[in-house]
């Protein structure tokens, strides 16, 4: 069960069609694993056609919901994501990853491009713009990633396995949004390891006494 949902303000600007492609891929993301969270949007999506004042001619404002619920569905047959479509994952890629993401893989999890970030943490990037970076982190089971903060968002997104900072327990579709305003050094459940997506804007900024001292080789 779901436990950390997106907040209302990344729903909203994802209804509306306002939240940059980055940010839109952890939403939808979420989604595609929360159905209180497309509820959330179907709603806000017919509140913003009421808004508008659409016109009686035109489709009637429940078919916003169906429409939600509709890209929701197609993006789990990967019929939402071209990039996906010529590749034949393996059952656990397919498992594992909700298809608004298969499309940024390009591979298999297994066959991706997976550099040691620590002893104990690997990340594969997926995608950069400017100052943003769409990455998988895969943290190892009962370790932690040391305590840091960031000049911008962070948004994680947990995939499989699960981890505990300060701010609680992350599990399978669980989302955190983090900035400047939070330091945290997640740790890894200890029975398997923990595989999130992570949007960051920005550096991470390493805030332990020994570490602050490689912040200057830490790329975003």
């Amino acid at each position: 069960m779901i436990s950390h949902h997106m907040p209302e303000e990344f729903l909203l600007d994802y209804a509306a069609g306002t939240l940059p492609e980055a940010e839109s891929l952890v939403v939808a993301s979420h989604l595609a694993m929360c159905g209180d969270c497309r509820r959330r949007v179907a709603e806000l999506e017919e509140i913003g056609a009421a808004l508008m004042d659409v016109d009686a001619t035109e489709a009637p404002a429940e078919n916003s919901l169906g429409e939600i619920f509709d890209r929701i569905d197609n993006a789990s047959d990967g019929s939402d994501v071209p990039a996906a479509q010529a590749i034949n994952f393996d059952t656990s890629t397919l498992k594992t990853v909700p298809a608004p993401l298969r499309g940024y893989l390009g591979s298999d999890l297994s066959d991706l491009n997976w550099k040691k970030r620590s002893a104990h943490m690997e990340e594969a990037r997926l995608a950069q713009d400017g100052n943003t970076q769409v990455s998988l982190l895969r943290i190892g089971a009962g370790r932690k990633v040391p305590v840091h903060t960031h000049e911008g968002e962070e948004f994680t997104l947990v995939l499989s396995g699960g981890y505990s900072d300060a701010n609680g327990h992350y599990l399978r579709g669980d989302v955190s949004v983090a900035d400047g305003t939070v330091e945290h050094a997640p740790i890894a459940d200890d029975d398997e390891p923990c595989l999130c997506l992570t949007v960051r804007v920005g550096r991470t900024r390493l805030t332990g006494p020994i570490a602050r001292m490689f912040n200057p080789l830490i790329r975003s």
